[in-house]
């Protein structure tokens, strides 16, 4: 119950321990779209939920999904998806291929509705595949489960992208390059937000997001010797796993604590393994420049106060603790938000046009 797609983890737990291996992949390809992708990278809802961890620890479901994906890979090969409930004349774009489009575009295949998926980037998948780095989320599982919802009969148009290509006019309109009936938006949140603070326009400077994308496209993307990651979730983990493949020296700085940070506990732990520092209690205040590049960063101490909005403990600066640090290159991954220039392209021509259809 505790699953957001309501896969049946009992069921397929159950098939395992019975050896009924086809089964468990033809019960879970039931409810996801995303099986050889979520067996590596699903953070496992399920497994917080199992009761079995009142006795000593919760049953291994991702882990027993994963085992099951990569049997159906090594057994089954390229499984036919079943034939769709009916088949209906109506037509969808889905905006998008992460996550949420792929789940959006699987289930209204199932239903028999024709589905075609737009994705801005040459490499489908979204955040799946620009965003969590290859070690992560391996490049042949994303692959594996798209060519599925090709079977399925989802179509795949990437390389176009909304506001600048096609618009949402010409979608819903009668351009036989379109036509569609419905469109949904599972566009993400590709931007990463700033941190606020002077000097973060200088070159050396780039969003977590930004950063992964760029090494997950093959893009030129320099990386210096003394990293700074500022955040504490998941992003700010990945970005700082990313850069020491890279050879850095990085040290990730969060303004809370161990128990307020929101990263995965493995990906923390693992980040940690793999030479990562982790100073709690330390927030940037400025980046440094020295004419030349980055120089360093200014930061100031913190402590916790009372809780804020989100229930954590709030950070509050502590008088007198500024300081300064040597780093060459600084990741802010502290948020990140949706990319709205399709639509401020759409208001735009809705403003200019005289006859007001658009």
């Amino acid at each position: 119950e505790a699953c957001p797609v309501h896969q049946d983890a009992a069921g397929y737990v159950a098939l395992v321990a019975e050896g009924r291996f086809e089964e468990a992949a033809r019960l879970i390809r039931r409810r996801n779209p995303l099986p050889s992708i979520c067996s590596r990278v699903c953070y496992a809802a399920c497994e917080q939920a199992c009761s079995r961890a009142e006795v000593d620890q919760p049953v291994a479901i991702r882990d027993l999904k994963r085992f099951v994906m990569d049997w159906e890979r090594e057994h089954i090969g390229e499984p036919i998806p079943p034939p769709p409930e009916n088949d209906y004349p109506e037509r969808v774009a889905v905006i998008g291929s992460g996550p949420s489009g792929l789940t959006c575009a699987f289930d209204l295949a199932q239903k028999g509705y024709k589905v075609t998926v737009f994705e801005r980037h040459r490499r489908l998948g979204g955040m799946l595949a620009v965003g969590l780095p290859g070690y992560r989320c391996p490049r042949a599982a994303v692959d594996r489960d798209l060519e599925y919802l090709r079977r399925s009969g989802v179509a795949f148009r990437p390389g176009e992208e909304l506001g600048v290509d096609y618009s949402m006019d010409e979608l819903l309109g009668h351009d036989p390059r379109f036509g569609f009936d419905a469109v949904f938006l599972g566009i993400g949140a590709h931007r990463g937000l700033r941190m606020g603070i002077d000097g973060e326009d200088m070159d050396g400077v780039i969003t977590g997001v930004d950063y992964l994308r760029a090494i997950n496209l093959g893009r030129a993307q320099p990386t210096g010797k003394r990293v700074a990651v500022v955040g504490g979730g998941n992003t700010a983990m990945d970005a700082a796993r990313a850069a020491r493949r890279e050879g850095a020296e990085v040290t990730i700085l969060y303004r809370r604590t161990r128990a307020e940070m929101p990263a995965e506990d493995d990906e923390y732990q693992d980040a940690l393994v793999e030479g990562v520092r982790v100073e709690y209690l330390v927030q940037p205040i400025e980046v440094l420049g020295n004419g030349g590049g980055i120089s360093g960063l200014r930061c100031v101490r913190m402590e916790l106060g009372e809780p804020d909005i989100s229930g954590r403990a709030r950070p509050v600066p502590v008088e007198g603790s500024e300081h300064d640090r040597d780093f060459d290159m600084i990741i802010p991954a502290i948020s990140q938000r949706p990319v709205w220039r399709w639509l401020r392209n759409w208001r735009a021509q809705a403003e200019a046009d005289p006859s007001g259809h658009l």
